[in-house]
């Protein structure tokens, strides 16, 4: 474990300790309430029932239980779509568009990073630097290099082969994503992950099947044979970078079998899922991101206004790999198949229903009313279930639009922000200065960040110091209270006067669009986990001003 001091890393080999009246005060009172009440929007957007009694809210069918959250919907449909059999068809237009929101970004991610689905089972993408704005990648964090691959479990099971690494306090992780991003294991230096070999096997490998030269515990069941791996290992400073290279790229991927895994075969489930998104008109080129669109939001925007290809894309994904315990010729995998060519075949009223479905599903999915984690009164959000989604697509959902890949709770929550104490939009292009204090320590047992996003793009924000994230590494740093217990961030677009406490603490923000927040705090204590605790809400303050007072 690691102990930080006004920007040095100091290596020891004790755990991270919480002081005691902290521990009581958090474990006593939850400070994050559940956003998925009964009759809130995101608990009635969680089902096709639920989105069903919505609609024929909205349309009078049936007398509205909470008006207000019938009008957080904000759609309107047409009276000659305002009968029973329209909005039963609407509601499972909206309902498959939130369960398959992540099907064609995976599909995508298949066809354009692995070369079409011929460079799966190797780590594809290795980078060579903490993640930069010219990255154009989805909230990556400024903390540790990453290192992703793609495998297809059915061209036979993979090994992964991780290094030793240099200190025990360097956080790494190698965790394991089926095709429907849940998180079933992980090896890396939470877990006490020894250095060697470790073996990981598709769906149709018997349970208790053995391998020669690994033992059960090395051995990773996949409840699906399309896996997506993110590596991750801590960088601890700009001179450490080389050093954290050096470990990332030695984590590699090897076939089990070389006999089966020799050459690529044209009918592996990555390749067929790669022609069907490239079919689509969607995909782009291999080696590139997401062409026209930009980035992974333009691409969601641009690709559900084609409902036809979607559900297409989303079908060949579900009947290649289904979830665990489903079969290709699943109900779920025939309704997409369904709805793809109904989508195909609409015109007139037909066409609309599914725009309609489509502006719903996205309210659900995008609307911070719809959230369905838990929320603060200082404005922040989290999930604390995610990356184990089982059956709870619209919160698979709504990560895939801001946390793809996320780690479960037990590894890192993600503090969600876009607005500040008072509710207000965080959006300094406008003049507005802000600031945040935190209360030291920060519940992380490893570590912990606060990165700033555009809230349009998701991307890093390009800035003249180079600054996108204050960690508990970060140099340079100007802490508070007699003994350095408090932190205060300053957040503007224009920079703080140099020798200031604001420019020491000065995270950069854009000047054309609004911000979003995420505070990562690694391995959290169980007490935040369940929701007690409460990162501080963002005061602005006046344009110019570097006064904590709210405005």
């Amino acid at each position: 474990m690691m102990l930080r001091s006004a920007g040095l890393v100091l290596l020891a080999t004790i755990a991270l300790t919480f002081p005691a009246e902290l521990l009581a005060q958090n474990a006593s009172s939850p400070l994050a309430m559940s956003a998925n009440t009964t009759g809130s929007l995101g608990n009635l957007c969680s089902s096709q029932a639920g989105i069903l009694s919505l609609l024929q809210s909205a349309t009078g069918i049936q007398s509205a239980a909470n008006a207000a959250t019938v009008a957080s919907l904000n759609v309107t449909i047409p009276a000659n779509l305002s009968n029973s059999d329209a909005t039963q068809q609407i509601a499972q237009i909206a309902w498959e568009y939130i369960y398959s929101y992540p099907l064609p970004v995976l599909a995508h991610t298949v066809a354009s990073l692995s070369g079409n689905g011929t460079a799966v089972n190797t780590f594809y993408s290795k980078s060579n630097h903490l993640s930069v704005p010219a990255d154009n990648s989805l909230t990556p964090n400024h903390d540790t290099i990453y290192s992703q691959a793609e495998l297809d479990l059915s061209q036979g099971p993979q090994i992964v082969t991780v290094p030793q690494f240099d200190v025990p306090s360097r956080y790494w992780i190698v965790p394991f994503l089926d095709a429907y991003l849940n998180y079933y294991g992980a090896i890396g230096s939470d877990f006490n992950s020894t250095p060697g070999q470790y073996l990981v096997v598709g769906r149709n490998e018997p349970a208790n099947a053995t391998y020669a030269n690994f033992t059960s515990d090395r051995v990773f069941h996949s409840p699906t044979d399309l896996n997506w791996i993110i590596a991750r290992v801590l960088v601890f400073n700009d001179s450490d970078t080389a050093t954290a290279l050096t470990f990332s790229g030695n984590i590699s991927l090897a076939p089990y079998n070389t006999a089966i895994n020799g050459s690529l075969n044209t009918t592996s489930k990555a390749a067929i899922d790669s022609r069907a998104v490239n079919g689509s008109g969607y995909s782009s080129a291999p080696g590139a991101a997401y062409g026209a669109y930009g980035n992974q939001p333009g691409f969601l925007n641009g690709f559900t206004q084609q409902p036809a290809q979607w559900f297409n894309a989303s079908a060949v994904y579900v009947q290649t790999d289904p979830p665990a315990n489903e079969t290709s010729n699943s109900t779920q995998a025939q309704t997409l198949a369904a709805l793809s060519t109904a989508a195909t075949n609409a015109t007139g009223l037909a066409s609309t229903a599914f725009q309609l479905g489509r502006q719903v599903a996205l309210t659900c999915i995008l609307s911070p009313a719809a959230n369905v984690g838990l929320v603060t009164s200082t404005g922040w959000t989290f999930h604390n279930n995610s990356g184990i989604y089982g059956s709870n697509y619209l919160l698979r959902a709504q990560d895939t639009q801001n946390v793809i890949a996320a780690l479960p709770p037990q590894q890192v929550i993600y503090f969600q922000a876009s607005v500040d104490n008072q509710n207000r939009t965080l959006d300094a292009s406008t003049g507005n200065n802000y600031t945040i204090t935190f209360p030291l320590p920060l519940p992380a047992q490893a570590f912990w960040s606060l990165t700033l996003y555009n809230a349009t793009s998701l991307n890093l924000i390009v800035n003249p110091i180079n600054r996108y994230t204050v960690n508990d590494r970060t140099s340079g740093l100007v802490y508070g209270g007699s003994d350095n217990s408090t932190l205060t961030v300053f957040i503007s677009a224009s920079q703080p006067a140099l020798g200031t406490a604001e420019y020491a603490n000065w995270l950069p923000a854009p000047n054309n669009s609004a911000m979003f927040f995420l505070l990562r705090t690694y391995e959290p204590p169980a007490y935040a986990i369940a929701g007690a605790y409460s990162p501080p809400g963002f005061v602005r303050i006046a344009p110019g001003s570097t006064s904590t007072a709210s405005k």
